[in-house]
């Protein structure tokens, strides 16, 4: 079985990457995205709904690239785990997650929320694994050095 721990990470690197991309696509380039993800954002209670909006999209665009490629990997697990963190607690204030606009794409509910964040920060914890542009560029053995710990 040790052979294979290396590519434990991959299902989880290519779904949860995939699904950042794509949500994360809509919110920035589908007609419509941006407005929609201003609206949930401002519907959770954040100030400057408009601009975070940009933020939540790039982060869910750029990290779930980042996820995919295994490249910036650790920065990538660890803004995407406070972005749906954040959407945790602020949906609990809030009494519950919003309702997009007509036709918009939805926030994920509590529990899919918290199966994101449980594989974000398993991806966290793991590493990317095989298959990383990190590991071939030697960016994650850089971070693994004992002189970096």
């Amino acid at each position: 079985m040790t052979a294979w721990r290396d590519w434990a990470p991959l299902p989880l690197r290519v779904f949860l990457g995939g699904g950042l991309i794509l949500h994360g696509g809509i919110k920035l380039f589908v007609p419509g995205g941006h407005a929609n993800i201003a609206h949930l954002v401002g519907q959770l209670g954040v100030p400057f709904a408009d601009f975070l909006g940009w933020v939540v999209g790039v982060v869910e665009f750029g990290g779930g690239l980042g996820i995919l490629l295994g490249v910036f990997f650790r920065v990538a697990t660890v803004v995407n785990a406070l972005n749906v963190g954040g959407l945790l607690v602020l949906g609990f204030i809030a009494g519950g997650i919003p309702e997009p606009l007509p036709g918009g794409d939805p926030l994920p509910e509590f529990r899919e929320a918290l199966l994101i964040l449980a594989g974000v920060l398993s991806l966290l914890l793991s590493g990317p694994g095989r298959l990383a542009l990190d590991t071939k560029l030697g960016g994650h053995k850089k971070l693994l050095t004992s002189e970096n710990r």
